[in-house]
């Protein structure tokens, strides 16, 4: 039911919004009440480790947000014609600029391959998507992004470089709350959230997603959707 389901999220998600908080307010104690902002290095330290935080939050409010939406009874897509090409290249550079690791993002596509969908979810889906091939890279994320068009389809992969997604655990990939628990579970912050809402938006885009991984040699999602 409806109601399970707000129980469920809610309960889930307080205990993800709680330990950012905590880290950044504990950071931020350090420098106001034990002198940590006195030693330059210790400062810089301090500042990043907010900085992070405050991240992380923005990024569970933002999934929040989607789930929200998701919930809601009069859910209905707002579509339009959308320019994949410039979406692409914008949503690129934004994850480029926040990206905690060296990110190198190849796009192959043609220009002027235009879709009829929802532009806000379309991109906060693709964005989910380059995250995830961000946090489950390596020191260096070494992305890729194909869009190719086929009988009234456009099909969209995004593939990384990175750990990969051991076989068993790839079923689960797209269940709310899933995440694939990684050895050391602080090197991977997920929210466990974003592949239910992606896989939510394109089903109602009539498209379907699948995931294709090999540990150790990298994931790729491949989205078809219809053009009209």
């Amino acid at each position: 039911s409806v109601e399970e389901m707000k129980e469920d999220f809610t309960h889930n998600i307080t205990h993800e919004l709680k330990t950012p908080i905590a880290v950044a307010y504990a950071a931020n104690d350090a420098m106001l009440n034990f002198k940590g902002a006195e030693n330059p290095e210790k400062r810089h330290t301090y500042l990043q480790i907010i900085q992070a935080q405050l991240k992380q939050l923005s990024g569970l409010v933002e999934q929040i947000l989607s789930m929200s939406m998701e919930q809601r009874k009069n859910f209905r897509l707002d579509y339009e014609e959308i320019d994949l090409k410039p979406m692409l290249e914008t949503l690129i550079r934004q994850h480029q600029l926040k990206a905690d690791k060296p990110m190198d993002c190849h796009l192959a596509m043609m220009d002027n391959t235009t879709i009829y969908a929802d532009r806000i979810h379309l991109y906060n889906m693709i964005s989910n998507l380059i995250d995830n091939a961000v946090k489950y890279s390596g020191e260096k994320a070494d992305i890729c992004i194909s869009v190719t068009v086929c009988n009234g389809y456009v099909t969209v992969k995004v593939s990384d470089k990175g750990i990969g997604i051991p076989g068993d655990k790839q079923k689960h990939l797209f269940d709310k709350f899933y995440r694939v628990h990684t050895g050391n579970l602080h090197d991977v912050k997920g929210f466990g959230l974003g592949l239910a809402y992606v896989k939510k938006i394109i089903q109602d885009h009539k498209g379907v997603i699948r995931a294709e991984s090999e540990l150790n040699v990298g994931t790729k999602f491949i989205i078809v959707l219809p053009l009209l």
